[in-house]
């Protein structure tokens, strides 16, 4: 299919971090937002790029709720799907494509074999910000297809030289009975402590964050299924980061972060019936080891100079992460003696930009960011008894990039920017591992070689705050889980297997719009389309890539309102389709699977923030509409990832009293009128062990001291 799309993102901020107030009425109001996720400093509206940025506030707030990623992103997203409540992000989609999941620019997503865990790779409780940029951009290739989630961390910010802050939360399904320390209630606690400060030229920032999951129970108190569950999780994370700043243009900067989530549970499945009842949790005995993040380590050693020659900055950025995760014990036929698989990744990087600008008359005329990208990188996914699913990948990467902006006028900017990206994937001689009748395959070892030109434009006009459109277009790739396929070889040569990369061509318009003093709107519509996409499929249950053309389109409005000081009112409706083009003769008769193309939703909230009382509480709205574009098969059943998705509404409510400037109450309530629903991950799935319900309501109340 071929269509020529005018494109422009609409920029969705309910309410953003660094700013500039132009409207001291409304403090929510926030004109300008400068963010770095395009890896130099910009301003959000003239970026031609849909672009949310979720602020440290809004951080703490949602984590009241719940401290679950997942479920903060898809409720201040538009276009990330509805999280699955569960450890993985499967089918967690922007936009219908992958997104590109990094901290502080460390990449946590693998090309070489994606492990569905990389939203939740690190505790809220030490994120500064969190910045999305929708669609491909050269500025990162490899992965970013959909876009990229860019995790900041914190950093100090007093001069003096000792402060810190200690959270203390207790959750609950039932807060006011006594069955909360009952086996079956549902309780759980989170205690998170912070020292930071700084002395001459140095500054730390040091936090500590322990949560631990109690049982998890649906909307009719039932015992939710603990495979891939939250429930019952001991999660931790250790985060520290230590600066040195030379002078006033040169600073040195260490970070590390460790983060694990291990599930520790006694229950086990008691098997639903897909449509009819869901699976739910029983007293068992589990099989295998423990399952879970057992670590994920994350560091880099960053060098920055603002000025290093004329107009120019510099970052230089060495980083590492060291990633290990187990999945569930499978009994046969998943391989004939059963079994419990693990993925290992190990990645070392050096990144080097340049930020050169351009003056006339003291005024920036235009700026240019050129770089270096160096990855190695180490994934393979053994069995825990020590057979190899997927053999050790070892990928050497280099990818040049330039990213140039034009400021035309005051009001019109330019931007354009070219990636190479070059890849060698070793991979050794390897046996497949059968299932059921599969027959096994000696594969032949050898190097797989990418090259891929990455190249994206963009047209920003904002001089009228009424109406300010921009239009991007922007060309991305993906070595779609390359592990998936070598596991699936029916090939005894490496270079028989159809490993060739996912090329997206992303197409974006919209506007941005502020009416008067009180209202903010936006809208978009895009398109993507790619050649030789990468839908999966179920066979013989097993997650398969189904190679074919394929395109998605969608189009995600936002309105914000201020009506008086202290009061915001927002809503934002995201819409997007797919069809894949299955026989290959520009048909596109078959629509994409649940796993890519999550259903409508309808965001709204009210908050109310009044200083002079210390108080601030807000009210959060989630509606998921339905999908339903699939038949049953021939014997009256749906195929995997082809099943209906009911609609469902979802309220939480969060509120907070200041005491003073040292002590903060907060309380937190997910699922508000304790609804009963089935996750659309769960329905679209069809399988009866993965039938699953949601959370029903649960209580969390915070204690937060800051000395």
């Amino acid at each position: 299919m071929r269509k020529t799309i005018l494109c422009v993102g609409s920029l969705i901020v309910s309410s953003s971090l660094w700013a500039q107030k132009k409207d001291s009425l409304h403090d929510n109001r926030l004109e300008e937002v400068i963010m770095t996720a395009s890896r130099s400093p910009e301003i959000v509206k003239k970026t031609a790029s849909t672009v949310n940025i979720i602020n440290r506030k809004e951080i703490e707030e949602q984590s009241m709720i719940s401290p679950d990623l997942s479920n903060i992103l898809a409720y201040k997203v538009p276009g990330l799907a509805f999280g699955n409540n569960l450890v993985g992000n499967r089918g967690q989609t922007l936009r219908g494509r992958n997104v590109l999941i990094m901290i502080d620019g460390i990449p946590q997503s693998s090309p070489l074999r994606n492990n569905d865990r990389e939203i939740r790779s690190i505790d809220p409780s030490v994120l500064e910000r969190i910045e999305v940029v929708k669609g491909a951009t050269s500025i990162y290739g490899n992965g970013a297809e959909g876009g990229i989630i860019n995790y900041i961390t914190k950093k100090n910010v007093t001069n003096k030289l000792f402060a810190g802050s200690t959270v203390l939360g207790f959750t609950s399904h039932d807060l006011f009975n006594n069955k909360m320390f009952k086996a079956d209630g549902g309780a759980g606690y989170r205690i998170s402590q912070t020292f930071y400060g700084s002395l001459g030229k140095w500054d730390y920032l040091v936090n500590g964050t322990f949560t631990q999951n109690g049982v998890k129970i649906d909307g009719d108190g039932l015992v939710q299924n603990p495979r891939y569950g939250l429930g019952e999780t001991s999660v931790s994370n250790t985060f520290g980061k230590i600066g040195y700043n030379l002078d006033e243009n040169n600073r040195f900067e260490l970070m590390y972060n460790f983060y694990s989530s291990l599930q520790d549970s006694k229950y086990i499945l008691d098997l639903g019936k897909y449509g009819e009842r869901p699976s739910t949790g029983k007293l068992g005995t589990r099989e295998g080891v423990e399952e879970g993040t057992r670590y994920n380590h994350n560091g880099y050693l960053k060098y920055t100079n603002k000025n290093i020659f004329r107009n120019t900055s510099f970052n230089t950025t060495l980083y590492f992460q060291d990633f290990y995760t187990i999945y569930d014990y499978r009994n046969p036929p998943r391989w004939k003696t059963g079994g419990q698989s693990a993925i290992l990744e190990k990645k070392y990087g050096f990144r080097a930009d340049f930020n050169t600008e351009f003056k006339k008359d003291h005024e920036v005329k235009g700026s240019l960011t050129y770089g270096l990208d160096l990855l190695n990188e180490k994934t393979s996914q053994p069995l825990v008894d020590g057979r190899i699913w997927v053999p050790e990948m070892n990928m050497l990467a280099a990818a040049p990039f330039v990213q140039g902006k034009l400021f035309l006028t005051r009001g019109l900017t330019v931007k354009a920017g070219l990636r190479w990206d070059k890849m060698s994937v070793k991979v050794p001689d390897y046996t497949t591992l059968p299932s059921g009748k599969d027959t096994e395959f000696n594969v032949q070892g050898g190097r797989l070689n990418y090259s891929n030109l990455s190249y994206n434009v963009g047209l920003s006009y904002v001089a009228f705050d009424f109406f300010q459109p921009f239009t991007s277009y922007s060309r991305g790739f993906n070595i779609y889980d390359l592990g998936r396929v070598l596991r699936d070889a029916k090939s005894n040569v490496l270079n028989e297997i159809n490993t060739d990369p996912v090329v997206i061509d992303n197409y974006e318009i919209g506007f941005n719009s502020k009416i008067g003093r009180f209202v903010d709107f936006s809208a978009s519509y895009f398109y993507n389309y790619s050649k030789l996409g990468a839908d999966l499929v179920s066979v013989n249950g097993f997650w398969t890539p189904l190679r074919a053309p394929q395109y998605i389109s969608g189009v995600e409005l936002a309105m914000n309102v201020y009506p008086t000081r202290g009061l915001s009112i927002g809503a934002n409706y995201t819409f997007q389709e797919g069809k894949v083009d299955v026989k290959n003769d520009n048909t596109y008769e078959k629509y994409l699977s649940g796993l890519r193309i999550a259903p409508a939703r309808l965001n709204s909230y009210v908050k109310w923030n009044n200083k002079a009382q210390n108080l601030q509480l807000g009210v959060y709205h989630m509606y998921s509409f339905k999908r339903n574009q699939f038949e049953p098969n021939a014997s009256g059943k749906y195929d995997e990832g082809e099943g209906p998705v009911k609609d469902f509404n979802l309220f939480n409510f969060q509120g907070s009293y200041k005491f003073n400037k040292f002590i903060t109450l907060g309380l937190g309530i997910e699922n508000v009128f304790n609804t009963t629903y089935f996750t659309p991950t769960s329905m679209y799935t069809a399988r009866d062990a993965e039938y699953v319900r949601g959370n029903g309501r649960y209580y969390t109340v915070s204690l937060n001291f800051n000395y």
